[in-house]
């Protein structure tokens, strides 16, 4: 029998794992800086539905058990990601950031062929090649703000009010920058000076150890700037999807700007070239597998 959409029920439960998994991809990037939330759910093909479900479930009541069909499963592959990423992924890039960075510079890129085909009409025009310059301007600029910004932070705690207030405010521009092609919501948390607390938090729950304060004030806040950002985000697509999509590029090609490695470069180039190679092979290979249907296509 049919299941919303889907020939079989056991077609439908493929479905809801590959969610999970996309999730949990999708969580990572809250845990690991540069590579933006936003690039992966295009990379992974549930960009549109997913600003779209999060944009309009408290105002679409005809669709909100489809979209909630498609964010439990999402959100639940998320804490995952959050979760093994702040256990695990913080010594890989410990061990070799020069070499993760450029492979996350090759999913970067690796992510441009999958952009020119969410809209039909992609050619190039003045409005759209401004809109592509103005993405990677903008980008450049939140990550030219880094040396201010880190130079003037120092170690938080998350234990005073003014702390926890201020990482509130960082929490939700994290969570509107994870949703936004370019940004990257980890990133704005480390500009910020709360990473450090805020992934320890995190860490520590593998150990029972519960920091409710840093974690209420980092997820309850990061949450409702998904939701506006979400909605905002939704709203342009589907005005001038090629001109939103064109800012889109241009903020992938920023984010190499904050991506690059900072010098001393260590390692072979020739290993290092691979693993940017590997990255944009990646993201080659999952945007031509078969995107999710859309909600248009479940009922």
């Amino acid at each position: 029998p049919a299941t919303n959409g889907y020939r079989t029920r056991n077609e439908a439960a493929m479905h809801w794992i590959g969610l999970v998994l996309k999730g949990i991809l999708y969580g990572t990037t809250h845990v690991v800086p540069g590579i933006g939330g936003g690039i992966v759910l295009i990379l992974l093909g549930v960009y549109a539905d997913f600003v779209e479900a999060i944009g309009n479930i408290l105002v679409r009541r005809d669709r909100w058990r489809q979209y909630l069909r498609f964010l439990i499963p999402l959100g639940v592959g998320m804490v995952l990601g959050v979760f093994l990423a702040a256990v695990a992924v913080e010594g890989l890039m410990a061990r070799y950031p020069t070499a993760s960075m450029l492979f996350f510079m090759g999913l970067l890129l690796g992510t441009i062929p999958s952009v020119f085909r969410l809209s039909d009409d992609m050619r190039p025009t003045k409005g759209r090649v401004a809109a592509c310059l103005a993405g990677a301007a903008f980008v450049v600029a939140i990550r030219a703000l880094e040396p201010l910004l880190a130079g003037s932070t120092a170690d938080f705690t998350l234990t005073t009010p003014r702390e926890i207030g201020y990482n509130a405010l960082m929490s939700f521009l994290a969570g509107g920058a994870s949703v936004t092609p370019g940004l990257d919501g980890s990133y704005v948390l480390l500009l910020g000076g709360t990473y450090p607390a805020v992934l320890g938090a995190v860490a520590q729950l593998r150990h029972l150890q519960i920091h409710w304060a840093a974690l209420i004030s980092t997820a309850v806040p990061a949450g409702l700037g998904i939701l506006g950002f979400s909605k905002v985000i939704d709203s342009l697509i589907k005005r001038s999807p090629s001109g939103a999509y064109y800012a889109v590029l241009g903020m992938i090609v920023g984010s190499i700007y904050g991506l690059w490695p900072q010098p001393p470069i260590q390692g072979s180039p020739l290993v290092l070239a691979l693993c940017l190679i590997a990255g944009a092979t990646v993201a080659i290979f999952i945007g031509r597998v078969p995107q999710e249907p859309g909600f248009d296509e479940i009922s």
